[in-house]
């Protein structure tokens, strides 16, 4: 069984020209797609953009999300459309798109697995969810779906966002266009390996979440959390806490020693930290940081080569890079991408800037990640 993938992209302005533009040049590679992923951001009309690509690619499912921009071969873009269309015998897909209840996510996660499920569910295979990346509980959502799918397949995605705004984000599959909510497609009959890595480092002593609700942290080691941040950077001010949000996230590891970041977005009038992503109570966790581009670049190479050993003949590369990590790299990002590209030896590759991202570093369980750089390989078999 042979994988026909089509990648196309565009930067025009015009939501029905790009569309058709990307949607023709990954068509015109892949022949009529059995599925189509659609990468988008902001300022273009979303439902224009969707029924456009449907009628240029024919595709009976879709799945989509937008970013704070779009990768392509050629680098990272803050506006465009992306296309990637896959055919071949013997790949199946199934999409869905569920409106994200926060206080229910568990409930959230597991109505989607169900609803992916449904027809002739494949035994194994690899799905792709885009929650909403503003919303609460994506951790607990993606365990929902795991309680349902289970470890016999793999996860992979990242949370829709805007492009810095965080004002609203859009989710899509053929059936239409949604914010709130979480989008998601099974994929069987494509083989996929993924990599992932962020390339930050603890340092200092343990801290302990002592108090917190969602993303908000109250406390941490029973003193109101700003203080304790502001203490282990010698002193930092409200007005320098955005500058160093950005560099010193809060690491917390898991089973495998592996460390999740969560990145530190706001402050609030008591004292507390709002993140972008929720956090634990009672979790411990360290303060994280980088030391050098170079650490953060190795770490894409790295897990963009650990994705691409795994698979016996790849054949193109989706990305989800988090928009954080991408903003503090600066010009290193299309540096990244660059290095990607060579990585891989040409082939297709598209993704877009997450804000989040789902992946797992081994255990098989979807996480949640801040900052963090996730590649999928996809190709005929894996060894």
């Amino acid at each position: 069984m042979h994988v026909q993938v089509g990648v196309g992209y565009s930067l025009l302005p015009n939501s029905q020209e790009a569309a058709k533009e990307a949607a023709r040049l990954a068509v015109a590679q892949s022949g009529p797609p059995v599925l189509t992923f659609l990468f988008t951001t902001e300022r273009y009309n979303q439902t224009e953009i969707l029924e456009a690509v449907i009628a240029e690619t024919g595709t009976p499912k879709l799945v989509g999300a937008s970013g704070a921009g779009i990768v392509t071969v050629e680098g990272i873009k803050k506006h465009g459309v992306g296309v990637v269309t896959i055919a071949g015998e013997g790949i199946t897909a199934e999409t869905a798109l569920v409106e994200m209840l926060p206080d229910r996510a568990d409930e959230t996660g597991r109505k989607l697995a169900e609803k992916l499920l449904r027809g002739s569910a494949p035994d194994e295979g690899t799905v792709f969810v885009f929650p909403d990346g503003l919303s609460g509980n994506i951790a607990r959502m993606l365990r929902g779906i795991y309680d349902v799918l289970g470890p016999q397949f793999k996860y992979a995605g990242g949370g829709t966002g805007d492009n810095m705004r965080f004002l609203r984000t859009y989710q899509m599959t053929e059936t239409g266009v949604a914010s709130g909510a979480v989008a998601a497609a099974l994929v069987a009959g494509c083989s996929f390996a993924t990599g992932i890595g962020h390339g930050w480092e603890p340092f200092g002593s343990p801290l302990l979440i002592t108090r917190a609700r969602g993303k908000i942290v109250f406390e941490i080691d029973e003193q109101p959390a700003f203080q304790v941040y502001s203490r282990r950077l010698e002193g930092i001010t409200s007005e320098e806490f955005p500058f160093c949000a950005v560099r010193y996230p809060l690491g917390i590891p898991d089973i495998t020693g592996k460390f999740i970041i969560r990145d530190p977005f706001k402050l609030g009038a008591d004292g507390s930290i709002e993140f972008v992503t929720e956090v634990p109570p009672r979790a411990v966790a360290y303060l994280m940081r980088y030391t050098r581009v170079e650490n953060l670049l190795q770490t894409a190479l790295g897990a963009t080569m650990q994705a691409q050993k795994t698979v016996r003949t790849p054949q193109f590369a989706l990305i989800f890079n988090c928009v954080s990590r991408a903003e503090l790299m600066g010009e290193h990002a299309n540096r990244e991408v660059e290095i990607i590209r060579n990585t891989l030896g040409g082939l297709p590759m598209a993704g877009f800037l997450t804000f989040g991202e789902v992946g797992s570093y081994g255990s098989g369980v979807p996480l949640f990640h801040n900052k963090t750089f996730l590649i999928a390989v996809g190709g005929t078999s894996l060894l």
